[in-house]
């Protein structure tokens, strides 16, 4: 049985080793991660794919990238496995070194004019890898904090991956503005860009190091104190239909399908929200004629104010609620997506920056910054990693990475109106105030155990 004890109130509010593993090994993570973004737009469409047409390139790099994200459910379905039955602490390992792995090796991979059709193919291959391990480590790191957090500090300490994520996608960038800053351009297609991917190596060493030191959490000791009470399972191979049948996936599914698809839809706001305003609204500027140097600037800074908005509606998120904050930053979303193409058809630098302020720095920040502790509050211990990883890389897919492509396409539909792409992040945003409408409150609630939701399983399946 599972449930917040005495032990969970007592935990220090600050656990400086559990927060620099898991803030410092998602900088990484995404520093890996966002490299790959960048380098396809600048150097990949020219080195793997140089027989093609220049914009064939890079829809080919990019489609390469996409495969980064279809890997990540897989990944968040094999690492949760591993995690709610190995320990939390293992799947961290796992995954940062075999992201840094992976990038290192993009970093030393031929070229096409070295070895053809075979260098696309391993960088195809390498992007799934990455994906593969990004699909564990957000959940991870998330998973990590919360089961050593005290109840009520929950949802600050949670959001603070998020700040692992957007100092990793700033380094990435700076890597590779200083490169191409100090470099010539044929320097820097020749080697240079080599450079940031192999400065994960050194990342990636230290932040194994760190990692290594953690000790399991309390709540996983106790879910394996319980299974080992229990007697023995028979160590008689079994059947694939069975094993899968017994896995954690199948056994979140089965106890929790409702909060499932809550996890999958609640998230809708702010994974359009950040792909259409800090990535599409890059490609609006760039069709209507405009400098897209604001937008780009002003991009920059909101992330680096996000590393405080983030955790502040963490912190509100534990005070007044996970539901409040999620379906307010849903509608400020929702509001202000016509006003922001409106204010980037003007051109005024001080009104897209606020523009990109209300949108990603309240907005989505206040939907990034409730969800990690509601959706790991729906779960109970024996299945957590693997429903949050599973359901949550679902619906970043889903809502997040096709995001940029249906964008284009509404633009083009409706004969470069921006209508359609206001109309789909309405719809996203009224996914997210639904779904999480639907959901119990769980700040303060609670936690469900496993013999509850089993339960609630039978009664559900009885004839």
């Amino acid at each position: 049985m599972t449930h917040t004890g005495s032990s969970a109130t007592r935990r220090p509010v600050f656990q400086p080793k559990v927060a620099l593993a898991a803030v410092f090994g998602t900088t990484v993570e995404w520093y890996d991660f966002a490299l790959y973004g960048t380098a396809a737009a600048l150097v990949f469409n020219k080195v793997y794919f140089p027989d093609s047409d220049p914009l064939v390139g890079t829809v080919l790099a990019y489609g390469t990238f996409a495969i980064g994200f279809l890997a990540r459910p897989l990944g968040g379905a094999y690492f949760g496995e591993r995690g709610d039955t190995q320990g939390r602490k293992g799947v961290l390992v796992a995954t940062l070194l075999m992201m840094g792995l992976a990038t290192t090796a993009i970093g030393l991979l031929p070229t096409h004019a070295q070895i053809g059709v075979a260098a696309p193919v391993l960088l195809t291959l390498l992007r799934f890898v990455q994906g593969f391990a990004a699909g564990g480590e957000k959940t991870g790191a998330l998973i990590i904090l919360f089961e050593n957090a005290p109840p009520k500090w929950r949802g600050l300490l949670t959001s603070l991956p998020a700040i692992g994520t957007g100092t990793g996608t700033l380094l990435s960038t700076g890597a590779f503005a200083l490169t191409t800053g100090l470099l010539s351009e044929d320097a820097f297609l020749d080697w240079g860009w080599r450079i940031p991917f192999l400065l994960s190596a050194g990342l990636t060493f230290f932040g194994l190091w760190v990692r290594r030191s953690l000790p399991e959490t309390a709540e996983f000791q106790q879910v394996q104190q319980v299974r080992q009470a229990r007697p023995a399972a028979a160590t008689a191979p079994r059947p694939l239909r069975q094993r899968i049948a017994e896995s954690r996936c199948v056994a979140a599914w089965r106890r929790y399908p409702k909060e499932m698809l809550i996890v999958i839809g609640a998230g809708a706001a702010e994974n359009a929200g950040y792909y259409v305003f800090g990535t599409f609204s890059v490609t609006y500027a760039e069709d209507r004629g405009l400098s897209t140097s604001a937008l780009l600037s002003g991009i920059s800074l909101v992330a680096a104010v996000k590393l405080v908005t983030v955790p502040a509606f963490g912190a509100l998120s534990d005070r007044i609620g996970r539901r409040p904050v999620s379906i307010g930053g849903a509608l400020v979303l929702l509001a202000a997506a016509w006003p922001f193409f409106t204010v980037i058809d003007s051109g005024h630098t001080w009104g897209i920056w606020l523009a990109l302020f209300i949108t990603l720095g309240i907005g989505q920040s206040a939907v990034l910054g409730s969800q990690p502790a509601f959706f790991a509050e729906l779960f109970d211990t024996t299945v957590r990693f693997s429903a949050v990883g599973i359901a949550n890389n679902i619906g970043t897919v889903l809502t997040g990475g096709l995001a940029p492509m249906l964008a284009s396409a509404l633009l083009l539909w409706f004969d470069h109106s921006v209508t359609g792409v206001v109309v789909f992040i309405a719809l996203m945003s009224a996914l997210t105030v639904v779904t999480v409408a639907l959901a119990r409150e769980t700040r303060g609630a609670a936690e469900p155990s496993e013999e509850t939701a089993a339960r609630k399983q039978d009664v559900r399946t009885a004839p």
